[in-house]
């Protein structure tokens, strides 16, 4: 449940003219796993003592976000897609975004991660996951076709331990091989 929706149940509990451990025993009762603490429940208890009838967050002063805006993130998903290792640091420094904002939209925006010292999303796309179907089939049907000289036909593509590395790194990029 959302944060609102409990508070619209304290709200109701304090209507009913519950007292709060009351109020948290049937709250948790219903809802055992999200349950708010006895805290929320106590503070919401005197919010609503003093006056207060609205259940949503309260206007905050402060700048709003302005960072994290489309164009942004789109400067930051070709930095990271033109060089995978770059720090949160220096991306901070090329785009002129404060090192937070990076992160939210690191993060949050494009689902990344770092994996390796390299960022990777989180989540494959659609396009992705067909790829490793694709790859994962051909190399099947490679196997059943010819099981002894699958592995000798894999070890003469992949000559130099140069090869093997960047075939890993490609893999660890998600390019699908």
């Amino acid at each position: 449940m959302e944060k609102n929706e409990f508070r619209v149940l304290i709200k109701h509990c304090f209507s009913m003219g519950k007292n709060t451990v009351q109020a948290k025993q049937w709250i948790e009762k219903c809802y055992p796993d999200s349950c708010p603490s006895k805290a929320t429940i106590c503070r919401w208890f005197a919010e609503f003592k003093r006056g207060r009838n609205d259940t949503n967050d309260a206007e905050r002063s402060g700048r709003p976000v302005e960072a994290v805006t489309p164009e942004n993130v789109s400067e930051v998903t070709k930095i990271v897609m033109k060089d995978r290792k770059v720090k949160l640091r220096e991306i901070a420094e090329m785009t002129q975004i404060l090192y937070g904002n990076e992160f939210t939209i690191l993060h949050e925006k494009l689902s990344m991660k770092k994996v390796f010292s390299k960022r990777v999303p989180r989540l494959l796309s659609m396009e992705q996951k067909q790829q490793r179907v694709d790859d994962s089939e051909s190399c099947l049907l490679l196997f059943t076709r010819n099981k002894k000289d699958f592995l000798r036909e894999k070890k003469k593509n992949w000559k130099k331990k140069k090869d093997l590395e960047q075939h890993w790194n490609d893999c660890i990029t998600l390019k699908g091989d």
